[in-house]
């Protein structure tokens, strides 16, 4: 039993290594076989087909993912802000240390007709992203938090921008591989208080008052 599952992360650990550096569709079970120093009919024993493989590996990624948010979602020395911008960095330095197998999830995900069992990465996400609703509910709570449209639950919408925000910071890394960390703070700037002066904020919002009057 042992020896079963050191196989299959042997297997999953190889497909990670692999499916970071080439494409899903442009990598063979044979690589990853080699890498895994197993045969390639003992790939496809502990993962039935290609698809599947690449299923486990993603959802091994994301697993592991996971267990860093939970680490600072657990943190009892945090305050909320403090694990928000945490769960931020963290999910950017995920993506672009897996630059590759998210490039993948991305593409797969976006296509009209995803592969089945990418289903499941879908809701993955989904659920990680829930996991940060406590941090906003208690932010909202204590009034950290701007409430615009009452027709729309915020506390929804939140972690989806926030993930965005990481998304699109690790996206830059292949032009900006030198200022990453600048752009991380940029972009946290820009979540939390927008791209306008303050005072011109205003000025537009008396403005647009004005007008619908």
């Amino acid at each position: 039993m042992q020896q079963d599952k050191e196989t299959y992360f042997k297997i999953i650990q190889a497909g990670k290594e692999i499916l970071n550096k080439k494409d899903y569709h442009e990598t063979v079970v044979e690589e990853i076989a080699q890498l895994a120093g197993v045969a390639k009919g003992t790939v496809f024993f502990y993962f039935k087909t290609k698809e599947g493989l690449f299923k486990e590996i993603l959802l091994s990624l994301l697993n592991e993912l996971e267990e860093e948010i939970n680490k600072i979602l657990d943190d009892v020395k945090l305050q909320a802000l403090q694990k928000l911008k945490k769960v931020y960095d963290i999910y950017i330095d995920f993506q672009i240390k897996n630059m590759n197998l998210f490039i993948a999830i991305r593409k797969e995900l976006a296509k009209e007709e995803a592969l089945p069992k990418i289903e499941e990465i879908r809701e993955k996400l989904q659920r990680l992203s829930q996991k940060i609703l406590p941090i906003i509910e208690e932010m909202f709570n204590k009034g950290l938090i701007k409430r615009f449209d009452t027709s729309i639950e915020l506390t929804e919408i939140i972690p989806s921008m926030l993930l965005a925000y990481a998304s699109a910071v690790s996206s830059m890394v292949f032009f900006y591989k030198d200022k990453i960390e600048k752009l991380k703070e940029i972009f946290w700037q820009i979540l939390l208080h927008g791209i306008l002066n303050e005072d011109v904020s205003i000025n537009m919002l008396i403005f647009n008052n004005e007008n619908n009057l």
